[in-house]
């Protein structure tokens, strides 16, 4: 059984969690707050005690995983109570279900798996719950008691996987244009079409273009709740993890590549296509695009998750653990629509009556 890691105050022995605002390690028991690098240098001089319990038991139960299901199942021991710990091979940190202590699992990093860097969270639980209930604000459709604290499940920090796409497009591009005039002509009104090949090029740099590298996360959410600035990524530690969950990605850059030369596509089609000005219509014919100093790096992303539930249904909302962005969907009370509705169609019959009767009273009708 491998050793999870557990970062453990120097003053008091309490568990450390990565603190948003501080941007150390805090410990809530004592106060004190560490950077990085101090618990970094402390663990190198520590030597603890691995002697191995000489008690020995055999097992009499029957059953297990099978081969397939052991093969993506990873085994951790709890550094601060010593239960174990069962996760799949993606999770890098997570908490201990018996004591509830922050442990991270560095060696899932390794290798191949380790990211090029970190953006940290910025923003707390605390203004993940504050957000969901400015979600819920003047939405008058909204069920009542819906935002009652008993109904919000679970608020989970987690660092998603992303790869980050760098490169820049050349572009050439080609449309078939129209400008349209009318004139008359004695008794008739002339309509003119005269037909344009208009051809655009140019190069276009994208820097850091983000895609979902676990199969996971839901790939929409993940894109609403855009943009981070990953100027402010840190070298990668696993102290930023500690005190919430963390995956590995287990889609990798080849997969995600498809996605990514899509959203690169449509920005440029979109931005050449808004140059094609003074056209009645301007429809594209061709379009070229091709990579040039291409490169992918990998980072993981703060995310807040949050569940709630209503009338047995699940509602998942997500917050940018950097920028505060936040989305989700949200129940609607079907006897509020039906009222709002009954009221919409009175108020549209009773304002187009009343200006038909004064139309009425104009003569006009």
């Amino acid at each position: 059984m491998q050793q999870a890691a557990h970062y453990k105050c120097p003053c008091c022995g309490a568990s450390l969690t990565f603190g948003s605002q501080s941007q150390q390690l805090d410990c809530a028991s004592c106060g004190n707050s560490f950077p990085l690098e101090t618990l970094q240098q402390l663990s190198d001089v520590q030597v603890e005690n691995t002697t191995d319990d000489q008690l020995q038991w055999q097992y009499a139960g029957g059953g297990g995983y099978t081969e397939e299901e052991a093969a993506h199942l990873r085994s951790y021991r709890c550094q601060a109570c010593g239960a174990e710990i069962i996760t799949d091979e993606t999770m890098a940190a997570t908490e201990c279900v018996y004591c509830g202590n922050p442990n991270v699992m560095p060696q899932v990093f390794t290798g191949a798996y380790r990211p090029d860097g970190v953006i940290p969270f910025q923003k707390s639980k605390q203004e993940a719950q504050n957000a969901l209930r400015n979600h819920c604000q003047g939405k008058k459709l909204l069920p009542n008691g819906f935002m009652d604290e008993n109904k919000i499940e679970k608020i989970t920090g987690v660092y998603v996987p992303f790869w980050l796409f760098q490169a820049d497009a050349e572009a050439d591009c080609t449309y078939n244009a129209t400008k349209v005039s009318t004139h008359r002509e004695g008794n008739y009104m002339v309509t003119r079409t005269a037909h344009f090949l208009v051809r655009r090029g140019g190069r276009l740099g994208f820097n850091q273009v983000p895609v979902d590298g676990s199969s996971k996360i839901d790939d929409t959410m993940m894109e609403s709740i855009e943009p981070y600035d990953s100027k402010k990524a840190e070298a990668f530690s696993t102290g930023y993890l500690s005190g919430y969950q963390a995956q590995r990605y287990d889609v990798d850059a080849e997969a995600c590549q498809p996605r990514a030369n899509e959203r690169i596509r449509q920005s440029v089609a979109a931005t050449m296509a808004a140059t094609v000005a003074g056209y009645a219509t301007a429809v594209p014919t061709n379009t070229q695009i091709q990579l040039q100093h291409s490169q992918v790096h990998q980072v993981l992303m703060p995310v807040w998750m949050l569940n709630t539930r209503w009338q047995d249904q699940t509602y998942t909302f997500a917050m940018n653990g950097q920028t505060g962005q936040f989305i989700g969907d949200l129940p609607v009370d079907k006897g509020k629509f039906w009222k709002w509705l009954l009221g919409l169609t009175l108020l549209i019959g009773g304002g187009g009556t009343a200006i038909a009767y004064l139309l009425f009273n104009m003569g006009v009708l």
